[in-house]
């Protein structure tokens, strides 16, 4: 297909890993931590204090996401690929679509349970760091912390991209929805479908 290529782009960008500097699938980039060493562990428990340990390990997000919210903007699915993150613990999917006109949308949700909470917020402000994204600020209600970034781009069509993480605990979940048209799709109608599709990931991660 001939926009592969920049999609593994787009996705390394979001696939930020800890310091060990390890990578998502499709040629990621490291994320700039040198100082912080963190290794993966099936465990996923936390070090919260009496909070809940989170355990994404093995969690079929390519079944479980629930695409219902992006029924308005008329998308075909013509790929799934349900590579984990690299380099830590947890679960991902990457929808590869297409509109009825024949233009490309990607949808990317990924949750990661890192070993402990401290390894949890350098993967989540890790993710400020790398993804060449415009923040659009804070995310309120989703979770201990939360914040969204937005991205638009002309690839020979109009591309609006929205990425939205969020963190609880050891649990991180970040959810990447891009679309492409004619014109550029509104920024709110990504963020609301964005947001739906993170808050269900969220309650599907169990605890471990």
């Amino acid at each position: 297909m001939r926009e592969l290529p920049r999609v593994a782009r787009l996705v390394a960008a979001l696939g930020v890993v800890l310091a060990i500097g390890g990578c998502d699938g499709g040629g990621q980039v490291p994320a700039a931590a040198p100082t912080e060493t963190a290794e993966a562990s099936p465990s996923g428990a936390s070090s919260s204090a009496g909070g809940p340990s989170y355990r994404a390990l093995d969690l079929d997000l390519c079944g479980r996401t629930d695409l219902r919210p992006l029924a308005d903007l008329a998308l075909t699915v013509i790929r799934t690929d349900p590579k984990p993150p690299v380099g830590r613990p947890g679960a991902a999917c990457l929808f590869e679509m297409r509109s009825s006109a024949g233009h490309e949308a990607n949808l990317r949700v990924e949750a990661s349970t890192p070993a402990t909470v401290a390894e949890a917020r350098l993967l989540y402000r890790g993710t400020q760091q790398a993804t060449g994204m415009t923040p659009v600020g804070a995310v309120a209600e989703v979770g201990e912390e939360a914040e969204a970034f937005t991205k638009r781009s002309e690839p020979g069509f109009k591309y609006a991209e929205y990425l939205v993480h969020a963190r609880t605990g050891n649990l991180v979940v970040k959810v990447w929805l891009a679309v492409g048209g004619e014109s550029y799709a509104p920024t709110s109608t990504l963020a609301e479908k964005s947001l739906t599709i993170l808050k269900a990931t969220q309650a599907a991660v169990p605890t471990a």
